[in-house]
């Protein structure tokens, strides 16, 4: 919910890992407030480490009516944000900016970003026109662990052909998907390390509606006890089991999605113990990674 306090405290403790926020919801803050966070993010980080990721989150009105806004214009909003913070970022004279969501009076937004004209992008959409937008500026799209590779491969094929149009090579490079892995001796074995906390958090997305989503979107119904962990990896969201088995799943989803650049895991869940969590992400390093190195979109 504050993705830039949680980058900016890694930030101390790291120096090479790159981030970004999947997603920043842009139609829910105001558009100064939201450039000048970002800005000051990158220069925290340093060049080449911060990454502007941008959307409007899963489709669920929650977030527009706990602000009184509405729903229905979510998109519009953030189009208009985007161009806000835009302009933000690259012009230095003060102006005024007089939208149909978003107002300015004599805006001055400081500092600039640390990369010229600005840091890279990224986005998370369903909407045609953004996917067109985000291939013609070379934006990277981003993909939710909740997307099966049917839907990958169809706004990915998309992107790709509005990139070309637009005379830019190599975009499926600019394609990151994700999955939430866990890596461990067995199935069976990954499959209880996860059950109370998988359990737990199926309780607490059901009170926010997430089941709903779930079951409206992706038609996918969700038992709200201790079996939703299966439904979900029926689902094809976890990658779960020994590295052999998660490597051959990402293989199949990389050919069925017609590949992609990036493969992005979903961690920092309060799984078994610390030590199997760290464990879990050096095996995917150690003996996943390897396995699927020769992939190249």
């Amino acid at each position: 919910p504050a993705p830039e306090l949680l980058i900016c405290k890694a930030a101390g403790l790291t120096t090479q890992i790159r981030m970004g926020a999947a997603v920043k919801l842009l139609h829910i803050e105001h558009p100064l407030d939201v450039a000048i966070q970002a800005a000051v993010t990158e220069h925290l980080l340093g060049q080449g480490r911060f990454i502007f990721g941008f959307g409007t989150g899963f489709p669920l009105p929650l977030f527009c009516e706990e602000r009184g806004l509405s729903f229905e214009d979510r998109h519009a909003r953030l189009q208009e944000s985007l161009d806000f913070i835009l302009k933000c970022w690259t012009s230095d004279e003060v102006f005024d900016w007089d939208g149909v969501h978003w107002k300015g009076k004599g805006v001055v937004a400081l500092p600039k970003p640390l990369s010229s004209p600005h840091m890279p992008m990224a986005t998370a959409t369903d909407t045609e026109d953004i996917i067109k937008m985000s291939a013609e500026r070379g934006y990277t799209l981003v993909m939710a662990f909740l997307e099966g590779a049917d839907r990958v491969r169809s706004k990915a094929d998309n992107y790709v052909k509005y990139a070309a149009d637009a005379g830019v090579a190599g975009a499926r490079k600019n394609i990151t998907t994700s999955r939430i892995v866990y890596v461990a001796d067995s199935y069976e074995e990954a499959l209880e390390d996860l059950r109370p906390s998988v359990t737990y958090e199926i309780g607490i997305q059901a009170e926010r509606g997430f089941l709903k989503m779930l079951k409206a979107v992706y038609d996918l119904e969700v038992p709200n006890d201790e079996r939703g962990i299966e439904a979900l990896v029926e689902a094809g969201f976890y990658y779960l089991g020994e590295p052999d088995r998660i490597a051959g799943q990402i293989r199949d989803f990389y050919d069925a999605s017609g590949g992609f650049g990036t493969f992005l895991i979903v961690t920092g869940k309060d799984w078994a113990t610390r030590e199997k969590r760290a464990r879990s992400m050096t095996r995917f390093m150690e003996e996943v990674a390897p396995q699927l190195r020769h992939l190249e979109p």
